[in-house]
Order: C-alpha cells, then sequence, then structure tokens
C-alpha cells in the first residue's frame, strides 16, 4: 500500500495515496463561527464547498511556530473513490474535506504486516496505528473516525 506522509503537529502522519485528490498551497479560508475548533473554516475548490481541518487542532497542539510551507490535501469524496481505493478499504465522505497540514514528505510503500497498534501514549482515536519508517514511525490516520468525532451531535 502507498500512503502520503506529512508533518504536522510535530509529528508524521500517513494516509492512503488512494484517498487523495490533490496537493494545493493554502489558499483563503472563510472562518465558521461556533464551529468545532478543529475545522479552520470553509473554502471553495472549484466551486464547490470543502470543510478545512487543521490537524494541529485535532491532535490538540495548535501552538508552536507556523509552518513555512503549509501546504492544504483535498480527499476524495465517496463517489470518486477508484473501484481499487474500495478494495483496498480506502473510505471517504460524501462531501469535500481539506486537511491543512504543516509540509508534505513524501509518498512511502508500506506493508500491512508491518502495521503495530496504536501506541498507549496516543490517545486520538483516529490515529489507527504506527509504522516504523527510517528512524522513526509513521501515524496512520483513520479520517472517518476522526469526521466522526468532529461531525457527529454530542450527547
Amino acid at each position: 500500500m502507498q500512503i502520503v506522509t506529512f508533518a504536522s503537529a510535530g509529528g508524521v502522519h500517513g494516509i492512503p495515496v488512494l484517498a487523495v485528490e490533490e496537493f494545493f498551497r493554502p489558499i483563503p479560508l472563510t472562518r465558521v463561527p461556533l464551529a468545532d475548533k478543529r475545522i479552520a473554516g470553509l473554502l471553495n475548490q472549484r466551486g464547490k464547498s470543502a470543510t478545512v481541518l487543521d490537524l494541529r487542532q485535532c491532535f490538540h497542539r495548535p501552538t508552536g511556530e507556523p509552518a513555512l510551507h503549509p501546504k492544504m490535501i483535498l480527499l476524495e469524496t465517496e463517489d470518486h473513490l477508484t473501484p481499487e481505493a474500495r478494495s483496498m478499504g480506502v473510505r471517504s465522505f460524501a462531501d469535500p474535506v481539506v486537511l491543512l497540514v504543516d509540509r508534505i514528505l513524501d509518498i512511502v510503500n508500506i506493508d500491512r504486516k508491518d502495521w503495530q497498534p496504536r501506541p498507549a501514549h496516543i490517545t486520538e482515536q483516529f490515529v489507527s496505528g504506527v509504522v516504523r519508517h527510517g528512524d522513526g514511525y509513521i501515524c496512520l490516520l483513520e479520517l472517518p473516525t476522526l469526521i466522526d468525532d468532529i461531525f457527529s451531535p454530542k450527547a
């Protein structure tokens, strides 16, 4: 499986390449009053509104130096996932979602047998596990879990 890796919130994270539609430089956002703090705002992407999630906020680490070259990752919508992505278990969303990250790093080949469970010190439920890469680890993100947490009504 290929994953795209990116830096955000002081760590290296990865999502399936097949879940990504495109990468681009940040563009102006419209803030959403009273929205969850993890929602950076909305943007207009080719005539459609997309919700932008700030991964620093998702990891509860909003402080620190601003990213020198932040990037946005537009995720594929459910109706545009390829058959290959579906067969690999990639899940997506009905509406456009964009991730705001500090930096795009690389595209990496990983084997599912190398995945390890989420370490106990990582409390974010949307981290599905980790995989060793080079001298460190990549946190593998389960984006539907994150989206569900942000958009599901709280009891």
